[in-house]
């Protein structure tokens, strides 16, 4: 009988430190994971900050320019350019051109980060015609990977 007890004592230790590192693996894994996982989401699909000025000469070349100053460097295949009720200079309607815009297909680079800028006018825009830019709204729109938008600047004519 004093033998079977000294077996008997031995045994709970070993149990007890097997249980706490399969405890210690399993939580360990576990947080692992969440932060891993957590990290690749948030530069995807988190919204960036950025501040904008805009700018708007209403002469022969009628331009709005949009100039980013500070915040999160932006990737251009993933900003959109909305130009709605822009008119040619002599009043008509320019259907083909109150549309959404690709800024990756209007900008040389790749990235717009502070100290630079987008211009909207005749030539950005391909309108074939003198447009008059005083009533439209142009607006500058981020758009994740996700189904998630936001307007990052706006900017809305003298004539509004």
């Amino acid at each position: 009988m004093h033998a079977s007890e000294a077996d008997d004592r031995g045994v709970a230790p070993v149990i007890g430190v097997i249980l706490m590192v399969a405890i210690t693996v399993l939580l360990a894994s576990t947080a692992a994971v969440f932060f891993l996982e957590f990290g690749n989401d948030a530069g995807s699909n988190m919204t960036p900050t950025a501040s904008f000025n805009t700018d708007y000469e209403n002469d022969s070349s009628d331009t709005v320019t949009l100039s980013h100053y500070s915040g999160d460097a932006l990737d251009t295949s993933k900003l959109t350019l909305v130009v709605s009720d822009a008119k040619a200079a002599n009043g008509s309607s320019l259907p083909g051109v109150n549309k959404r815009y690709s800024v990756d297909s209007l900008v040389a680079q790749s990235e717009l980060s502070a100290g630079s800028s987008i211009t909207v006018s005749n030539s950005t825009l391909s309108a074939g015609t003198r447009i008059d830019l005083g009533a439209a709204t142009v607006k500058l729109v981020w758009e994740s990977s996700g189904s998630t938008s936001t307007t990052l600047v706006e900017w809305s004519g003298s004539d509004n």
